[in-house]
């Protein structure tokens, strides 16, 4: 813009001054031109007037004197053309005159003008004739070099030009100051411009010019806070929606109306396998090959969330192996047709696992509950009719009602407990709980059970003496032993053993219960501390069990802060462990074991 403007201004000014200096360097030669022609005339006229006042004997004597030393050429010529005097050559070497233009002019008109060249003198002249029709000089011609005119003329043509360059110069000087002045504030507005669309909001130019360019320096400090503040206040926005969408439990994925993916939060990354990969700018059926998925896409895209209404959810299995379900709703973004939709995935694998968890539940305590119903409805209505009267099939029969109403009541007690555990409404009276003596207490309330199958309870001490400490509750370590060791005797062939054993490592408590038994199958090791599930149906019910044993050990040891593991070979036994919190060393009591001599009996 500065060259635009100063080349504009410059070649206005040129272009002016050299028009004027054209202008008035012809008008100057013209007015030089009819000056000398004036002086000329005058001339002519003087020596015409001279000639008539003078007397015919004082004509040489005047000749003599105009003919002196003189710029100015003087000839007298007589009507037929002959030179009768000249101020330069001798009148009789001239030729004669009468065809010369001047001569022709002045006999036509009273005065004629030439310019030519003169041989008789060597050089160019300008001729000015007068004609005298009184006297016996017909024409009086004066003539001047016209080197001399030219001299003049050409010192007044630079005169002229010389003025004119220097008025160029200083006109070229104030386009400049003036194109300068004009563009040096828009200059710092581009480069504040620049500035900004580099990122650099809020940037200011400031300026001394006032007026418009004032106005508008003014406006665009204006324009740059409050691009800043808005930006500004957009970023926030744009962070907090950042956060929002990465702490979801959702995942969240949008994408044009191309299927060009724009956002993908990283719940979306974990649940789609993206990994650690880019996709934005990627296809959506690029990064994800599912069927549903596009489906449920072109479906939005195409009419089925126009008005942001999402598309109804869906329910498709992604990970076979895993087992993971996800549910997908789609909403596409405001436009007709949609310019790109959002896909929001919810993984509600473990809610449909805690529903069947849920139906299996209700299922196995409906069975479980009118299992024993069944037998007791069965034998009250056997008495009823006929078996009252029979002594031995009445004690019989009473004796099922009897074991089947203790089932119940062993479920009912089961499922209570259960239920206050997972309510967390269950107390524990936290303290050092002497594993030895919980360990001792258990094999001995279990030991006619396993002598009635000639089977052995073995206790496996520690190798270090000193004593060890659960920090637990001692009733429910009680209920632990006592469903670990009763399962195993289930589970244990006539003959077998079962082994007790217990140690601690740095802050945490162990307790491990091993047996000889029949041991699990590796596909149900999963699932063994669920409520109600039993490997073998048939054998479980048979023996007696409610199925809620290992559920209850479970659930007992994660609410004291521990946890339990098993470990199993078909056909050679199970191993199951419970890593209980270690006591405080300081809440410990001094504890022997029981076969120390001088040790008191617990």
């Amino acid at each position: 813009m500065f060259w635009e403007i100063f080349a504009a201004f410059g070649a206005l000014n040129l272009l002016a001054i050299g028009m004027v200096g054209l202008i008035v360097t012809s008008r100057a030669e013209k007015a030089e031109l009819r000056h000398v022609e004036a002086r000329l005339l005058s001339r002519a006229k003087y020596v015409n007037g001279l000639l008539a006042a003078a007397d015919t004997g004082d004509e040489k004597r005047l000749w003599q004197r105009l003919a002196g030393p003189s710029d100015t050429r003087i000839t007298l010529i007589a009507s037929d053309g002959r030179v009768l005097a000249d101020s330069v050559r001798d009148a009789e070497s001239l030729e004669n005159h009468g065809d010369r233009p001047e001569i022709i002019a002045a006999c036509e008109q009273g005065t004629g003008t030439a310019t030519r060249y003169s041989s008789s003198v060597g050089q160019t002249m300008m001729y000015l004739a007068v004609s005298n029709a009184d006297s016996s000089v017909a024409f009086v011609r004066v003539a001047l070099p016209v080197g001399d005119i030219r001299e003049q003329v050409t010192f007044l043509r630079g005169m002229i030009w010389t003025t004119a360059g220097l008025t160029a110069a200083l006109s070229l000087g104030l386009a400049f100051w003036l194109a300068r002045r004009t563009t040096r504030p828009l200059q710092e507005l581009t480069a504040g411009a620049r500035h900004i669309a580099s990122g650099g909001f809020g940037h200011k130019v400031y300026t001394s010019q006032q007026g418009e360019v004032g106005q508008l320096a003014s406006t665009f400090n204006e324009m740059s806070m409050r691009l800043a503040e808005q930006f500004s206040q957009l970023e926030q926005d744009r962070q907090q929606l950042r956060t929002v969408l990465s702490s979801m439990v959702e995942g969240v994925l949008a994408i044009d109306a191309e299927q060009q993916i724009l956002f993908a939060n990283d719940r979306a990354r974990h649940l789609l396998d993206f990994g650690a990969s880019n996709v934005v700018g990627r296809r959506l059926w690029e990064v994800v090959r599912h069927r549903p998925i596009q489906e449920a896409v072109r479906s939005a895209l195409e009419s089925g969330s126009i008005n942001g209404e999402p598309v109804k959810g869906r329910e498709f299995a992604w990970n076979e192996l895993e087992g993971r379900i996800l549910s997908l709703h789609v909403a596409g973004l405001p436009g007709a047709p949609p310019r790109g939709a959002v896909l929001v995935f919810h993984d509600i694998t473990d809610l449909r696992r805690l529903e069947t968890i849920r139906q299996e539940f209700v299922a196995n305590v409906s069975h479980e509950l009118k299992t024993p119903l069944a037998v007791i409805q069965a034998c009250a209505e056997t008495l009823i009719d006929a078996g009252a009267d029979d002594p031995a099939a009445r004690e019989t029969f009473l004796q099922r009602i009897n074991d089947q109403a203790h089932r119940l009541h062993r479920l009912i007690l089961d499922l209570l407990t259960l239920a206050r555990i997972e309510a967390e409404t269950e107390i524990f009276d936290l303290q050092a709980v002497s594993l030895e003596k919980a360990v001792r207490s258990c094999l001995e309330r279990h030991r006619t059970l396993a002598e009635g199958k000639n089977q052995q309870l073995v206790l496996v001490p520690p190798e270090r003496r000193e004593p060890i400490a659960a920090w637990a509750d001692e009733e429910a370590v009680s209920q632990i032993l006592d469903n670990l060791v009763d399962n195993a005797l289930k589970y244990t062939p006539e003959g077998g053993s079962v082994r007790v054993g217990w140690d601690q490592a740095d802050a945490r408590t162990f307790v491990r219960v091993e047996d000889t038994g029949i041991g699990i199958p590796e596909q149900d090791m999963s699932r063994i501390f669920e409520r109600f599930y039993r490997v073998d149906k048939a054998r479980s019910r048979e023996l007696g069990g409610t199925g809620l044993g290992l559920s209850i050990v479970k659930h007992l040891v994660q609410a004291m802060k521990g946890s339990v593991q098993a470990t199993s070979q078909l056909g050679q036994g199970s191993s199951f462990t419970v890593m209980l919190p270690a006591a405080p060393v300081e809440t410990q009591i001094p504890i022997c074991m029981i076969d120390t001599p001088k040790c008191p009996s617990p």
